[in-house]
């Protein structure tokens, strides 16, 4: 029988694997580490093979003779699996540029690393909160995660054009160019999968 404990513990566990999977990836780019790109994509398998054990649980759970209100809880959270499942699809692309920019020494201008820095940390933060609210499993904290959202659409429209700016100025080469601003739209997907989950909690009763 499908079990929605044992489900919500995946979720939980997903969501610190995307957490270690984020932190890393910001490690790799800061010190340049091929090693901690290896460590970041370890959670990334941990994170494919945890979606895949719940989407079997919802699987299982057509069959099963449990309450309507309990399938519907469970599909939340394989939705919530989803997104930390995408999370990490994203780490992986940033990884992708952060390897080659270390295979090729690349340097970022020091307003592109703390304009990345920024995006990097208020993710986290939003990261973090979520991961708060699924080990306390009280999904009525998530209306503060809302409540505090940052605009990041706004913020990667701002650091684009910055980023025109100093490239005009001559202050980067066209491969650094087109990987931060690659950086840059990643980390606003992973924040956007964020948002998503933060909703999709509102949805348990």
């Amino acid at each position: 029988m499908v079990d929605l404990n044992s489900i919500k513990e995946k979720v939980n566990q997903m969501a610190k694997s995307a957490t270690s999977m984020w932190k890393l990836t910001y490690d790799a780019f800061i010190e340049h580490d091929v090693e901690l790109i290896s460590k970041a994509l370890e959670e990334e398998s941990k994170l494919n093979a945890l979606e895949d054990e719940i989407n079997q649980s919802v699987i299982d759970l057509g069959h099963a003779d449990v309450p309507q209100k309990e399938k519907l809880r469970v599909v939340v959270y394989a939705d919530i699996a989803a997104d930390f499942e995408l999370i990490g699809d994203y780490c992986k692309d940033i990884l992708e540029r952060i390897q080659i920019k270390i295979e090729e020494k690349l340097l970022f201008s020091e307003g592109a690393v703390e304009e990345y820095k920024d995006l990097y940390s208020k993710t986290k933060e939003a990261l973090e909160e979520v991961v708060f609210v699924l080990e306390k499993d009280n999904p009525a904290l998530i209306k503060e995660v809302l409540r505090k959202e940052e605009h990041i659409d706004s913020l990667v429209d701002k650091y684009r054009h910055n980023h025109g700016q100093r490239m005009l100025a001559g202050e980067c080469t066209p491969m650094g160019c087109n990987m931060f601003l690659n950086m840059l739209d990643f980390t606003a997907a992973v924040y956007y999968h964020i948002k998503k989950i933060a909703k999709s909690l509102l949805q348990i009763k």
